[in-house]
């Protein structure tokens, strides 16, 4: 029987949209270097398939460390 890694678990897009609280353009202008929006922070997609129009997913552990990030940066503002 396999062990299951927490550590590379993929999520879709409706699931980080579930557990950050942003909508779907967000999380996209927050990947686009181009936006205004951008967040170097924010975790990039992994493509799913090595087609062009292919799915991406997103590592749970990066966007669970993205969300303590902006917790602490609170934090530290309040300070």
């Amino acid at each position: 029987m396999l062990e299951k890694n927490t550590n590379n678990i993929l999520i879709r897009l409706p699931e980080v949209v579930r557990i950050t609280g942003l909508r779907r353009s967000s999380i996209y202008s927050k990947i686009n270097s181009k936006s205004k929006y951008f967040d170097a922070s924010f975790p990039k997609p992994v493509p799913l398939s090595s087609g062009i129009r292919g799915g991406v997913a997103w590592p749970l552990l990066e966007i669970e460390q993205w969300i303590s990030s902006r917790i602490n940066a609170r934090e530290n503002r309040q300070n």
